[in-house]
């Protein structure tokens, strides 16, 4: 939030910038993070019209743009208040958790190269690969040690597990999403494939049995009536994410088995023809109970986001001023693009049309957020300038002293 204002009180004047920039969070990559997955499923979405692929792109350049603005952002806020930052990130689990978005952002650009780029040339499939390749040592740093340090360094209890500690998870399903994306579209050779399959399934065996270890405690803490707070109520569609993704994920690596990655490497009796028609099947059978799973989660926060809605309107619609709302946008997506995948694999009318009614509803929800974000920009509310930009800061002498003994 903004520095209050003690002119007079021994508080020294700091310009409007720097204290946007301190409250600049790692919440803010939420929003290319949703933009990516968008992308994808309007890209993905089986009831076309003409110029939706074009929207589609638009979104993916806004992706890449706002992750790398975002991120340069974030690297001068750690250059001008290390101190700051490090004690945010050693205090605050939502702070750390956010910083998985990265890499969940980046893993849908080079999806959405393997989408769009091939028909230009042969090359992008390439680099996709390669970027996949990058995205496995970020993803694993990620998921191994934001979790490491939410118990170890923070320990917040129970009471202080959110949903936000899912996102170093969700992280590694949609790695394993992505290799399956770049394996199915990337036109690879079964050599390059078959790595990226084998190490997207062990990405899955990480992250899929923490999260329902996750799911458990959070559940809990719902038993025991530690609900979210009203404006961050939407944080509950989080616990979707996890099995929408998973689901996802599933479909394709048991897709791209099954299309002949298995059978033409040929190694042994799991990675050949024999096993290959059992493994396609079962992912692809897994991926279907996954997003049962997933709709549970996703009518429960509907549920919940609709009861606060009818309790307080007034506190939850404060769009402009938080970004609680983007929780909602990544994980309806991968439960969404999750539906698109099973209409493909099931060649299902009811999931082609379930999915578009999502994708739309999705839409909508990504418009409201980034018009209210814009809004917040602008006013200055969502970076913290509850003055606005013309206001007048100062720090208190407090804080001053705080940081002199730090």
């Amino acid at each position: 939030m903004g520095e209050q204002d003690v002119e007079g009180q021994g508080g020294q004047r700091i310009a409007a910038w720097r204290v946007a920039l301190k409250s600049f969070t790692s919440q803010w990559f939420l929003v290319p993070q949703g933009t990516g997955i968008l992308s994808i499923i309007l890209h993905n979405l089986h009831y076309h019209f003409h110029g939706l692929n074009i929207i589609s792109q638009i979104l993916w350049v806004i992706t890449f743009i706002t992750l790398i603005f975002f991120v340069c952002i974030y690297l001068v806020r750690i250059a001008l208040y290390p101190r700051h930052v490090f004690t945010i990130l050693s205090t605050d689990p939502q702070e750390t958790a956010c910083l998985s978005s990265i890499s969940i952002a980046f893993t849908t650009i080079y999806a959405m190269i393997a989408l769009n780029l091939l028909s230009w040339s042969l090359t992008w499939g390439m680099v996709a690969y390669v970027m996949f390749w990058i995205n496995v040592v970020l993803t694993a740093v990620t998921t191994i040690g934001i979790p490491y340090i939410l118990t170890y360094v923070e320990g917040p209890g129970i009471d202080g597990v959110a949903p936000s500690v899912f996102l170093p998870l969700i992280s590694s399903l949609t790695l394993a999403a992505g290799g399956g994306v770049v394996c199915r579209y990337g036109e690879l050779g079964a050599n390059l494939q078959v790595p990226v399959i084998i190490l997207s399934y062990i990405f899955l065996g990480m992250a899929l049995p923490t999260s329902i270890a996750f799911d458990g405690v959070f559940m809990a803490r719902l038993f025991d009536g530690a609900y979210p707070p009203q404006q961050k109520v939407y944080q509950i569609m989080i616990l979707c994410g996890p099995p929408g993704q998973a689901s996802f994920a599933l479909q394709v690596l048991g897709n791209v088995v099954q299309r002949g990655a298995f059978a033409s490497y040929d190694t042994s009796s799991f990675i050949g023809p024999s096993g290959a028609s059992t493994i396609a099947t079962t992912s692809e059978f897994l991926g279907l109970l996954y997003w049962g799973f997933g709709t549970f989660w996703w009518a429960f926060a509907c549920l919940a986001i609709l009861h606060y809605t009818i309790i307080a309107p007034k506190t939850l619609f404060k769009w402009d001023q938080s970004l609680a709302s983007w929780s909602l946008v990544f994980p309806w997506g991968v439960y969404t693009n999750a539906a698109v995948q099973l209409g493909v694999v099931l060649n299902s009318r009811a999931f082609w049309v379930w999915s578009t009614v999502l994708a739309l509803i999705l839409v909508i929800l990504w418009l409201g957020n980034a018009f209210a974000s814009c809004f917040g920009v602008v006013t200055g509310k969502v970076l913290g300038l509850d003055k606005g930009w013309g206001g007048k800061y100062y720090t208190s002498s407090a804080e001053e002293e705080k940081e002199a003994q730090s």
